[in-house]
């Protein structure tokens, strides 16, 4: 029987940020410069080349947003791939 692997994958900016939980960008969070760190991240493109030579595809994407209270603070994706073990 088949077994398989999943990631979801949080893109804002067209970047992908989060992965499962972790930070994707070179730059971190805590280092108090947002921007940077987004732009540190991998463009999504980039990232699915990347994951696909690994054997991973798409298998859904959805859209999302980050809100605190009546405010819309921030718009995101979530991309999920998947592979065979």
């Amino acid at each position: 029987m088949p077994a398989f692997e999943y990631r979801v994958c949080m893109v804002q900016s067209g970047r992908v940020t989060w992965v499962n939980g972790s930070w994707q960008g070179r730059v971190a969070l805590e280092l108090g410069d947002p921007q940077r760190a987004l732009d540190s991240c991998p463009q999504l493109w980039d990232y699915l080349n990347d994951s696909g030579r690994d054997g991973w595809q798409m298998s859904g994407a959805v859209n999302g947003t980050v809100s605190h209270g009546k405010e819309t603070s921030a718009l995101s994706s979530y991309v999920f791939l998947c592979r065979q073990r």
